[in-house]
Order: structure tokens, then C-alpha cells, then sequence
């Protein structure tokens, strides 16, 4: 199984990225599809033979596009009203991107730096930091919902019991 990770993560990855822009969806993409892989016979049994990255790249090209057309669907575009130019967006989402990341503790405005600032993929990161990658994707999740709170307005009072180091 190492042999097949190694050898097909860079075209399943690529697949992933193809669809989805952000690292840590394309990373999650990617997991899902090995995980699935060891995990299910049923999936297994669905090999034909011939380029096995081929082929696991086309199971995560579909699961990237599913996972786009349901964070599409997630968006309610017509609440939004008329779009202000691009770069006033973009200042707009820096400042609060700045604010937000001064509400986190230093280890988590790490992480939010390396994989965001920096584009370093979950492994990079968790390396760098010497945590496990699943802590650090956690972690992602977590400021996720916070900076999704945070921009909505809804920040909450009280922290999140999960995020109590």
C-alpha cells in the first residue's frame, strides 16, 4: 500500500487541485480517496487493471467535483447584493483576515500562516510545526469555523470547548 501511496499521490493530488483551489480541500479529497481505497473492498473490486494513478486520479477528479457543487450550493449568491469592485473585496478580506488571525493563539496563527500565507500542504505544515497532521487538519476545521464566525459577525462569547488547548 506505501508502494501505491508513493507512487500515485502526486496525480491524485494534481487531480484534486485541478478542481479545487484550496490546499486544505484538496488534502481532505486526497485522504478520503486512500482511506477509501484501504478501507473498501467494494471500491477495490472496481479496478479494471491499467494505470492505477489513472485511475485513482479519476476517483478523486469526481469527489473534488461533488465536493465543489456542494459547497456551490451551500452559497447563497443572491443574498449577497451588488459585488463591490475585486480589490476593494480583496483589501476588505485582508483587513478582517488581519483581525481574525490577531484573535488566534500563536500556535494556530502558525498554522493559518504556513497553510494560507505560506501554501505549505498539510503535510509541510504539520512537519514544520512537529504535530501529526491530523491534529493540524483539526486545527484547520477549527479556525475555519471561527474565521467563518468571525466574518459573519457570530463570534462567539464563549470558546468552543474543542479548541481549549
Amino acid at each position: 500500500m506505501e508502494s501505491v501511496y508513493r507512487t500515485t499521490f502526486a496525480a491524485v493530488r494534481r487531480a484534486a487541485g485541478r478542481i479545487l483551489r484550496e490546499p486544505a480541500d484538496c488534502d481532505s479529497i486526497v485522504q478520503q480517496v486512500f482511506t477509501d481505497l484501504v478501507g473498501s473492498r467494494r471500491l477495490r473490486e472496481t479496478y479494471g487493471g491499467g494505470d492505477l494513478a489513472a485511475w485513482l486520479s479519476s476517483i478523486a477528479r469526481h469527489r473534488a467535483l461533488d465536493f465543489a457543487r456542494r459547497e456551490r450550493r451551500l452559497t447563497d449568491l443572491e443574498s449577497a447584493g451588488e459585488p463591490a469592485s475585486a480589490a476593494d473585496q480583496l483589501s476588505e478580506f485582508r483587513h478582517e483576515l488581519t483581525r481574525f488571525a490577531l484573535t488566534l493563539e500563536p500556535s494556530k496563527r502558525k498554522v493559518l500562516e504556513l497553510r494560507y500565507v505560506d501554501g505549505l500542504t498539510q503535510m509541510e505544515a504539520a512537519a514544520q510545526l512537529g504535530m501529526p497532521r491530523s491534529t493540524l487538519e483539526d486545527w484547520e476545521k477549527q479556525i475555519k469555523r471561527r474565521l467563518e464566525a468571525h466574518l459573519l459577525g457570530h463570534e462567539n462569547k464563549r470558546p468552543d470547548r474543542r479548541e481549549v488547548a
